[in-house]
C-alpha cells in the first residue's frame, strides 16, 4: 500500500493542508492545526510543506527537511535571478500546472493576499508579477487617504461607478480583470496556445475576450507538493 502523503500549506492567511494515498485525496483540512498534524503523522506519512506565511507551534514540530524550497529537486527549471527569495507557492503551483500538460505554455494565476501570474513555458519557470490583492488594495486606499471609506469588494459593479464607494469597487476589482486580461493577451501572442490555471482563493471574472484554456484549482499548491513527493520517489 502507498504511503500516506501529507501536503501542508502555510499561507499569509491560514494553513491548509490535503493527505494522498496514490491518486486519491482522502482528506483536505482547513484550517489545518497541530492536533491535525498529530493524528496524521501517527502513520507513517511523507510530508512536505509550502511555507509563506508563518505558524510556529507547527513549524516546531516539523524537520529542516519537510519544506519545499528552491534546492528541492523539481521536474521543473527555475530561471529565477533569485531563486532562494522565490515563493514556495510559487514554486508548486508551477509545478502542479507541468504536471497537468508538461507541453503546454502556463500562465499561473494567484489571486489572494496577493496577486501573483506567473509563467511556465517547456518546463521552465519565466518568472512573473506580484502586486497587492484586492483587500490590500481596498486598505491601501482607505489607510493613506483622509476620505475615502474602507469598502467591500463586489465584482458585480460596472465602470462607471456611481457612488464613492462603487467608484473604489470598480478601480479594484474590474480593475485587477483588465490587468490580467492584457499579461494574457500579450503572452498569448508570444506563445500560442498558452493555457491559464487559475488557483485564486478570490474568484477572478475573465472577460468573454479570453478565449485561453482555463482551468480553476484551488488546491494547486498541495496538489505541487504531491507531484514533488511523486518525483522525488522516482528519482530516489
Amino acid at each position: 500500500m502507498d504511503t500516506l502523503k501529507l501536503c501542508i500549506d502555510i499561507g499569509n492567511t491560514s494553513t491548509k493542508a490535503a493527505v494522498y494515498r496514490g491518486d486519491s485525496e482522502l482528506e483536505y483540512i482547513k484550517p489545518f492545526t497541530v492536533k491535525d498534524y498529530e493524528r496524521i503523522t501517527a502513520n507513517p506519512c511523507e510530508v512536505l510543506v509550502s511555507k509563506t506565511g508563518s505558524y510556529p507551534e507547527l513549524e516546531a514540530m516539523l524537520d529542516s527537511g519537510d519544506y519545499l524550497s528552491h534546492t528541492t529537486p523539481l521536474p521543473i527549471v527555475l530561471d529565477y535571478d533569485t531563486p532562494h527569495t522565490l515563493g514556495r507557492d510559487r514554486i508548486a503551483t508551477a509545478t502542479a500546472a507541468y504536471h497537468m500538460n508538461p507541453t503546454s505554455p502556463w500562465l499561473i494565476v494567484d489571486l489572494g493576499t496577493c496577486l501573483t501570474v506567473d509563467l511556465l513555458v517547456d518546463g521552465v519557470f519565466l518568472g512573473g508579477l506580484i502586486s497587492p490583492g484586492v483587500q490590500m488594495r481596498l486598505k491601501a486606499m482607505h489607510t493613506f487617504t483622509a476620505g475615502l471609506p474602507l469598502v467591500g469588494f463586489n465584482y458585480d459593479v460596472r465602470f462607471p461607478g456611481k457612488t464613492t464607494e462603487q467608484a473604489l469597487q470598480v478601480g479594484v476589482c474590474q480593475s485587477i480583470g483588465y490587468e490580467l486580461e492584457g499579461y494574457i493577451r500579450e503572452m498569448t501572442a508570444q506563445f500560442p496556445g498558452l493555457k491559464i490555471v487559475d488557483c485564486s482563493s478570490v474568484k477572478i471574472h475573465f472577460g468573454n475576450e479570453v478565449k485561453n484554456e482555463i482551468f480553476a484549482r484551488s488546491k494547486l499548491v498541495l496538489q505541487g507538493l504531491k507531484n514533488t513527493i511523486e518525483y522525488n520517489a522516482k528519482n530516489e
